[in-house]
């Protein structure tokens, strides 16, 4: 249970170390990162002049270069503003935790916030990310989240109506991406090729990829049969990139179908053992019961397994023939109160049963250390004529809220490097979409990207990796993703990027880039635009800064701020050592990605992003710690990481030794309020006394020593101390 230790203590010092990154807002939250604030059109230095010149600023989903101009921002004053102005100025003011600042008391800079940040679609103000975060999301409606909706809809088809002049075909060749600009070919989603999955399928019985996207019938394409497929019935909805969003509703089987499970697992020739792997975003974690994710039942209290939601724990039942069980698959085994392992977030959730370890929960690859108390038995009380479901109990009477995106049985237990590896193959399919640069770089040339569908709202590009088949010795400098003609000004995790090509196939960026939906899967064009490409030049101009708001209108700004995403990730890689290509950290990384600070704006920053900067630096000391030639780097080599926390830290000298080195490594001294180290030191010897309360030579051997050290520099890394700046 150290380890569970650990992530409650680390989480609490930063409230010691520095309490301004530790968040208290709740509320909206924010969907992108801080604007790029960069046009097109500027000549290129190495390219004839002429073409069509630059689109002006527009962005992504606004359908009309920079919203309409000042006709445009004249339409959003009178119509879109006095909607966000009053019911999203709780957090969307500018001073509180909302971003992007679509409430701001001076109407120019909301204007800005909307356009820049993607929030409103033009030619189809129904596809207005205004419009959906309160027709689909509920995202804090002021009365009836339909009626709202239609209301905010109006208004954005008041302001498209004066300055959409023509909808227009962004394939059109009046829209065609101006001459000015490096651009690839243009490629649409359903050009993809299908990559391979990297997942561990040994041993399947039942799977359900969840990819069909229409229709009552969710398909088993297991290799197993009989076939079991799912009905949909009452509120089950499927969900664009894969999935099914559950509302009230379920995906059940029938006993017949179901009875594959009891023959395979718990009969007489059964394993007697088995696996239970699911890919779930909870829609919050209030809800109980348990609220079933996975059931095989005849009802609310009698079943074969359960894997389901309390709170913030998963819940595990079992049947089987120990007779301190009963037909509920109780006592049941429930992930700590302490570690908060469930969250509303995108997660892998794994559940083992064998005859050696009983139970185990797994999160996001990661056993939890819950300790199955139940002695181990047979599984042949197993009623063989339940049924299977997910999303509530077969009796309809234990909802659960949220989306499945993937389901799979197992007959038996996986191994932890598999239930890893499936957790780092993540959870939508993923594929190859590859861009041409025959007319830039030769014939044959190409820059490919690994992209998958992210949500009903965006698509996820990652790891882009330029081939040439002509000269190399070049340049490749601000890489952008545009959908149907123009690129984002927000958010491009690209823009930043140079990189010098020597041989013919480089990977430019480990990174991914989230690319918002506009016309959807089937319509997209994309295209990837260059600031420097081979021998050409076009970098692309800077927008204008706005004019600032009226005096005394804007609060002050805070004279600190907080790093964002990619700023974090780089600090973190830098203090510790660990690559930030390291497998485990770029696996963490890129799960928490959405839920660490998009941009440096302190007021901004909320009480989920110190959770994420928390776990993103627990496995950061992990891997430092774990690797002996990074700690003697960083530690030296006088600690004796051999000997039980008893003996490692019973001097005050032994402590130094860990506490002196993260003291003065990691804490800055730019900061009038920064915490000295001197300040700190008392906070971290009180730390260790807690993580090693208790312990013996027995109870607390030399991994626990490990652990202790893990813990105290994932305090002061995750802190505001070093992650205020």
């Amino acid at each position: 249970m150290m380890t569970k230790q650990i992530k409650a203590i680390s989480l609490s010092l930063c409230l010691l170390v520095g309490t301004a990154a530790c968040g208290g807002g709740g509320g909206g939250g924010g969907d992108s990162g801080g604007a790029d604030g960069r046009a097109i059109g500027s000549t290129p230095t190495n390219v004839p002049s002429g073409g069509d010149g630059g689109a002006g600023g527009g962005a992504v989903g606004v359908g009309v270069p920079a919203g309409g101009g000042a006709a445009g921002q004249a339409a959003f004053v009178a119509n879109v503003y006095p909607l966000t102005a009053q019911y999203c100025v709780q957090c969307h003011v500018g001073a509180g935790p909302g971003f992007p600042h679509i409430a701001h008391p001076d109407g120019e800079t909301a204007f800005r916030a909307v356009i820049d940040n993607q929030k409103v679609n033009l030619l189809d103000p129904s596809r207005s990310r205004l419009v959906q975060r309160l027709r689909t999301d509920r995202h804090f409606c002021w009365s009836n989240c339909d009626m709202d909706a239609d209301q905010m809809q109006a208004a954005i088809q008041v302001w498209a109506d004066l300055v959409v002049t023509a909808a227009g075909d962004p394939n059109a060749p009046a829209n065609a991406i101006p001459t000015t600009i490096i651009a690839s070919d243009g490629r649409t989603f359903l050009s993809a090729v299908k990559a391979e999955s990297g997942r561990f399928d040994g041993n399947q019985i039942a799977l359900w990829k969840l990819e069909e996207g229409s229709g009552t019938i969710a398909l088993d394409t297991s290799m197993v049969g009989p076939t079991m497929n799912l009905t949909l019935n009452g509120d089950v909805a499927w969900v664009s990139g894969g999935g099914l969003e559950f509302d009230g509703g379920k995906a059940g089987s029938n006993p017949t179908d179901s009875r594959k499970l009891f023959n395979e697992i718990a009969s007489g020739s059964g394993t007697q053992e088995y696996s239970l792997e699911a890919w779930v975003i909870p829609a919050n974690t209030t809800q109980e019961g348990p609220a079933r994710i996975l059931t095989y039942a005849g009802g609310t209290g009698e079943r074969n397994f359960m894997m389901g939601q309390t709170l913030y724990n998963y819940v595990f039942r079992n049947r089987s023939i120990d007779p301190s069980v009963n037909a509920n698959g109780d006592p049941s085994l429930m992930t700590n109160d302490d570690d908060e392992d469930l969250q509303a977030t995108l997660q892998h959730t794994v559940m083992t049963f064998d005859q050696t370890n009983g139970r185990r929960i797994y999160v996001n690859g990661v056993w939890t250390e819950d300790v199955d108390e139940v002695p181990t038995a047979l599984l042949l009380n197993w009623n063989p004529n339940y049924t299977f479901a997910i999303g509530n109990e077969v009796s309809n009477n234990r909802i659960w809220r949220g989306i499945v995106k993937f389901v799979a049985l197992y007959d038996r237990v996986m191994p932890d490097a598999s239930i890893m590896q499936n957790f780092l193959a993540g959870a939508s399919q993923r594929f190859t979409l590859r861009f041409g640069l025959d007319a830039t770089l030769g014939t044959g040339s190409y820059v490919e990207f690994t992209v998958s569908e992210f949500d009903g709202y965006s698509y996820l590009f990652c790891a882009p990796t330029l081939v040439t088949t002509g000269a190399t010795g070049f340049n490749v400098q601000t890489v952008r993703i545009s959908v149907n003609g123009v690129p984002p000004v927000a958010s491009q995790s690209f823009r930043m990027l140079n990189s010098s090509i020597t041989q013919a196939r480089t990977q430019l960026s480990q990174q991914c880039q989230v690319v918002p939906k506009d016309l959807g899967v089937e319509q997209d064009v994309f295209h990837v635009f260059f600031d420097a490409l081979g021998t050409l030049s076009s970098p692309i101009a800077d927008l204008p800064a706005s004019p600032p708001a009226a005096p005394g209108v804007v609060a002050p700004s805070a004279g600190i701020g907080i790093r964002d995403f990619a700023e974090i990730n780089d600090s973190m890689s830098e203090l510790t050592g660990v690559p930030a290509t390291n497998a485990t950290v770029r696996a963490t990384y890129l799960e928490l990605v959405q839920a660490l600070p998009s941009d440096n704006d302190v007021a901004a920053f909320v009480s989920a992003h110190q959770v994420g900067i928390s776990r993103l630096a627990l496995d950061y000391c992990d891997q430092m710690i774990e690797n002996t030639s990074l700690r003697n780097a960083f530690f030296g080599v006088a600690f004796d990481w051999t000997q039980p926390a008893t003996t490692a830290f019973s001097s005050v000298g032994q402590r130094d030794q860990v506490i002196d080195p993260l003291a003065t490594k990691m804490l800055g001294t730019s900061l009038a309020n920064q915490p000295t180290a001197l300040e700190v030191r008392p906070h971290l010897d009180t730390l260790v006394d807690q993580l090693t309360a208790g312990c013996s030579a027995a109870s607390c051997p030399a991994s626990t020593t490990r652990n202790v050290v893990k813990g105290v520099c994932a305090s002061v890394l995750s802190s505001a101390a070093v992650q205020i700046h």
